[in-house]
């Protein structure tokens, strides 16, 4: 059960490899299917519901089989076990956004989830877990997801973005980083990577030393959000019909 182990002699992660060039395949094939069948989908209500169960369940089990996988090996540690990563408040939003159809939750899944889970599904902290590790899968899965719920939720819901919403997410994640510097202080850990830059090779090595880089991210996560509303006004004139 190599692909359960914390260390194991199994393939390591190949940064653009064939696992991570399928995993691009499958989201963009999802998302376009979303957008082509998006009345069909407004017109079938069991249909509706089994995509958003699907990944509301999805989120929940894998989020308890990496508990568990922590726990299993041993290493479970407040330093990087808590749900406090962009990506763990990402998935936490989707789900809240399918479950309540919450405004505030869908502009923060929008534009905090999509801009971090399409950086990391391209520059992947992943170490040495290679496919078919859980941990691969389970990143992998969780961030494309994140996506999905999104468009899912923009495209079949019809959830309007308005662009005033991206500097109230802005101020909503900025917010959230100030609690995990806080956590990070406490436990020694480096959630959102405030203290340090990741391990593996990222965009982040081109913003400069520590705490530098955290004055760059602000204008990066600022444009990141203003190309992702200019693509949601371009999809919205070409597909959609508010």
């Amino acid at each position: 059960m190599w692909w359960w182990q914390f260390n194991h002699d199994g393939p390591v992660f190949e940064p653009f490899g064939t696992g991570q060039l399928m995993v691009w395949l499958f989201l963009a094939l999802a998302c376009i299917g979303l957008i082509l069948f998006q009345s069909y989908l407004r017109r079938e209500p069991l249909a509706r519901q089994t995509i958003k169960w699907f990944i509301i369940s999805t989120f929940l089990l894998g989020q308890l089989a990496l508990q568990l996988f922590y726990i299993t090996n041993g290493i479970w540690n407040p330093r990087f076990s808590l749900p406090l990563k962009v990506s763990d408040l990402a998935w936490i939003a989707v789900v809240i956004m399918l479950i309540t159809g919450s405004r505030f939750w869908t502009y923060f899944a929008f534009y905090a989830g999509t801009s971090s889970a399409l950086l990391t599904i391209v520059f992947p902290d992943m170490e040495r877990y290679g496919f078919p590790h859980f941990r691969f899968l389970h990143f992998f899965i969780t961030h494309a997801l994140i996506v999905v719920g999104v468009v899912y939720q923009v495209v079949v819901k019809r959830t309007f973005i308005s662009f005033r919403s991206l500097f109230v997410v802005w101020g909503a994640l900025n917010a959230a980083a100030v609690v995990a510097f806080l956590v990070n202080l406490y436990f020694d850990a480096n959630y959102m990577y405030l203290m340090e830059k990741p391990a593996s090779p990222s965009p982040y090595d081109f913003f400069g030393p520590w705490p530098y880089y955290l004055l760059t991210l602000q204008a990066i996560a600022l444009t990141a959000f203003l190309c992702l509303y200019a693509g949601y006004r371009f999809v919205l004139k070409k597909f959609l019909l508010f």
